[in-house]
């Protein structure tokens, strides 16, 4: 499919004026200090904001008339088919169904009572598309069988077929495996819609105004362009298949194209639900799978191994001679599942030799077919990773066999319902709290080094600036962060790294009073990023205290009793106490934000209603700071005592804006910086949306530097220019371009825990490092998923996410060993 030039074009002429414009700003103002008149350089800079207005102007109007280029449905369509059968075409070279040719099924009608259309649909193999194409009134089809049966690799060669015959403007045919459906949580349609955007990325964009405010993968389900061809509907979770069923015919009613294979005995209970109104699909064509010829499998088996007279088909030669009989391996190798995995199991691959494999004959030992086919899934996972001069494997079997029953598990258990694995949902595997534990240190550690790198480096180059490193006194802001990111878990975690750290610095002269005054300023601080939090993400509407998380005053009760100890006096008690307050009033314990899918780009989300509440932030969090200093004499009754605020009024307001612009700041980007899921067009292979997702990451902090750059820097550059007092280190009339070296700090912190924050990169990166310690799965996991798939068999892809190739080799890895326990699920 092709791109979207034109908006493509017009993004990056945007991203590049805001650009220039930010830059040509920002170096006028740190010309300004170093001429006669620092006023006429912010007077010259006032008549461009008339041209900047009308230049972004001219940049949407562009944008929007790009967004309307016409599209017509029909050529979106035939884009599709191509891209649907060059995906299938790799799929089925990846699961080897024409090696070394088609496995010949045959099928009939299915019963009565299954399906409205049942007589004259005998048929076999290659027939299918004819059966759907010109043996019914309306092209809706129900493919039955057994387990292993086949149906899928007949609805593979069905969809072939109906891209071959299909003419320019013809519904596309689209394979959509059920299992990652959960019918209780989201409708067809909308599930749909994702799965074309996670396996198309273009079909995310938005359609042209005249289809309505819809994706171009809506546009097509809405006009009937897609051909749904349902896979798996036995496979959805247990207990909703009533619903499913219901669902199904309420998204697609009569006259809509459809296909939709089940085993009989979960489509029977489906329509015969235990409480409700039993739910039919109308105008269903019914065809049942039949078991396969014993002399199609003995050929099949044979041929596979390298033709009658070779060794590798002598070993066959106990097995053939009961097909077709009652013993346990002839009727458990009637299915294709069963079929093929003995022939993964039992006949060399290029480069083997037939002496280093088991023998077949070892099937006729199991008493029952149910022990013949547990026996071969079992051994399936062990030929799929045996080493072989042509595939070298990096895990061992054992290692394999490991991770992929933790991956069993972990469908089998999902918190949504879905018999997938992606990347991006492996976080749910990992308790929350360790993600805002992990968060909190390294944020907390990080603002610690780069706070004290920053006012390293100022004092090198402008040693008479009156700043001083003081690494015992650094870390605050990385606090803030990890309260942002984190939540009141996350900011105690980065409160106690903090205190830690300076400890260190200050070792061995550590005093009580060192300890008490970082654990002081880490719960206050901590509290300032769960109010930020607040302010952006929690209610509206200010909570009744039945309705408070008492932890959050009581954290700021706990840093009150420090202040009080270590500064012998009441300020910084104030704030404390009112930070914990405002946070159980309006904040939000945690982060409110679960990323639920990768990231596609990140945009600028600016409302009247975020910007209030940014400002409300600065506001509240700025005039503590002015209260303290106000107060200060008032509160402690001396001026020898060490105050948090300034004491003198002037000083206190100065230091109050900067606070305020600080955290205005914060909240604002927090409100502002929003990422776009990958559902709106991202990419299709999980590894480049893993490599996108983080690229995001540092977009969220480039941007975050520019915009707190600008606003924090040029609020410290005004107050040395035209202040009475110094801020950011700087006394009055000394250069203020430190102002915006010191103003990145807390804006570089912001944007690094927002990009945590909505990024799924940073949750992945932590579960495989606990998966792999706790599960003993390896390190790699893409890696591992993709060998799985590309090429050992054993997954499939649609899109971005993986399956097991068969539902019942997952049932049978998420079986409990005896002697183990199961892991209990997450909700």
């Amino acid at each position: 499919m092709s791109g979207v030039a034109p908006r493509s074009r017009v993004r990056r002429v945007g991203i590049v004026y805001l650009t220039l414009l930010g830059v040509g700003t920002l170096g006028a103002l740190l010309v300004a200090p170093r001429v006669e008149d620092p006023a006429a350089v912010v007077a010259a800079l006032l008549p461009t904001l008339a041209g900047a207005y009308l230049a972004w102007s001219a940049y949407r109007a562009d944008r929007a008339e790009a967004a309307s280029t016409p599209v017509d449905p029909g050529d979106v369509a035939d884009r599709l088919a191509v891209a649907v059968r060059r995906q299938w075409e790799a799929e089925a070279r990846a699961r080897r169904l024409a090696d070394p040719y088609p496995l010949p099924v045959a099928w009939h009608g299915a019963d009565v009572g299954l399906a409205e259309v049942t007589e004259g649909l005998a048929g076999r193999d290659g027939e299918i598309g004819t059966i759907l194409a010109g043996r019914m009134p309306d092209p809706r089809l129900l493919v039955l069988g057994a387990p292993g049966s086949g149906k899928t690799l007949l609805l593979v060669r069905l969809l072939f077929a109906l891209i071959e015959d299909r003419t320019a403007g013809d519904p596309v045919p689209v394979l959509f495996p059920l299992a990652s459906w959960n019918p209780t949580a989201v409708d067809l349609q909308g599930w749909m819609e994702r799965k074309l955007v996670q396996d198309h990325a273009e079909l995310g964009v938005p359609a042209p105004g005249e289809y309505g405010d819809v994706s171009l993968a809506r546009m097509l389900l809405e006009r009937r362009l897609v051909l749904p061809v349902l896979d798996g509907f036995d496979e959805l979770p247990a207990g909703t298949s009533g619903l499913a069923l219901h669902r199904i015919g309420e998204a697609l009613p009569y006259g809509c194209g459809l296909v939709l294979s089940s085993r009989p005995a979960e489509y029977r209970a489906a329509l015969r639900p235990r409480t409700g109104v039993p739910a039919r699909l109308s105008g269903m064509a019914g065809i049942e799978l039949e078991p396969l010829d014993a002399r199609e499998v003995s050929r099949y088996l044979l041929r596979d191994a390298g033709g009658d007279g070779t060794p590798a088909a002598a070993r066959w030669a106990p097995v053939v001679s009961t097909l077709g009989t009652g013993t346990p391996a002839a009727r458990a190798l009637t299915s294709p599942l069963t079929v093929s995995l003995a022939r993964a199991v039992y006949n060399p691959r290029p480069g083997e030799r037939e002496g280093e494999l088991p023998e077949p004959a070892e099937l006729l030992r199991h008493p029952t077919r149910a022990a013949v086919e547990r026996h071969l899934l079992d051994a399936f996972v062990d030929a799929a990773y045996r080493p072989g001069e042509e595939r070298r494997c990096p895990w061992t079997v054992r290692e394999a066999r490991c991770a992929l029953r933790f991956l069993a598990r972990h469908m089998e258990r999902g918190a949504d319902g879905a018999a997938e694995v992606a990347w991006w949902k492996l976080g749910h595997a990992v308790p929350d709290v360790l993600f805002q534990v992990l968060g909190g240190i390294l944020l907390g550690a990080l603002g610690w080094l780069v706070e004290g790198v920053v006012m390293e480096v100022i004092h090198s180059f402008a040693p008479q600036l009156q700043s001083s490193p003081r690494w015992e006194e650094r870390g605050g802001l990385g606090v803030v962060a990890a309260g942002i990111c984190g939540g009141l878990a996350g900011g105690l975690a980065a409160a106690l790294t903090v205190t830690l750290l300076c400890v260190a610095v200050a070792a061995p002269e550590v005093l009580d009073e060192l300890v008490l005054r970082r654990l002081a300023d880490g719960g206050s601080l901590a509290l300032v990023g769960v109010i930020i939090c607040g302010f952006a993400f929690g209610r509206t509407d200010v909570r009744l205290p039945a309705d408070w998380d008492f932890r959050l005053p009581t954290t700021g009760f706990a840093a009150a009793i420090c202040y009080g100890l270590c500064f012998d006096n009441a300020c910084g008690t104030v704030s404390a106490l009112l930070y914990g307050i405002t946070a159980a009033t309006v904040g939000r314990d945690g982060v409110g934000s679960d990323p639920a899918c990768p990231v596609a780009r990140v945009r600028w989300h600016w409302s009247r209603r975020g910007v209030c509440r940014g400002l409300m932030g600065g506001l509240l969090l700025g005039g503590s700071i002015l209260l303290e200093g106000l107060l200060a004499d008032v509160l402690s009754g001396g001026s020898t005592r060490m105050y948090i605020a300034p004491a003198d009024p002037v000083a206190a307001t100065w230091a109050a804006l900067q606070v305020g612009a600080v955290f205005a700041v914060a909240c604002l980007l927090l409100n502002g910086l929003r990422t776009v899921p990958v559902d709106l067009g991202s990419g299709v292979e999980g590894r480049a949306l893993l490599v996108n997702d983080r690229r995001t990451l540092g977009t969220c902090v480039l941007r975050s530097v520019v915009v707190g750059a600008l606003v924090i820097g040029t609020q410290g550059w005004c107050a040395t220019v035209w202040g009475s007092t110094g801020v950011w280190g700087a006394t009055t009339g000394q250069s203020g371009q430190w102002a915006y070296a010191v103003g990145l700090i807390p804006s570089l912190l912001t944007g690094l825990a927002i990009g945590i924050r909505q990024s799924a990169w940073t949750r992945y990166a932590v579960a495989r490092c606990y998966l792999a310690l706790r599960a003993r799965a390896p390190f790699d996991l893409m890696a591992f998923l993709a060998d799985a798939h590309e090429n050992r068999g054993v997954l499939r892809r649609t899109g971005a996410v993986y399956q097991f190739r068969h539902i019942e080799l997952q049932h049978r890895l998420a079986e409990v060993e005896p002697g183990t326990v199961a892991p209990s699920p997450r909700h």
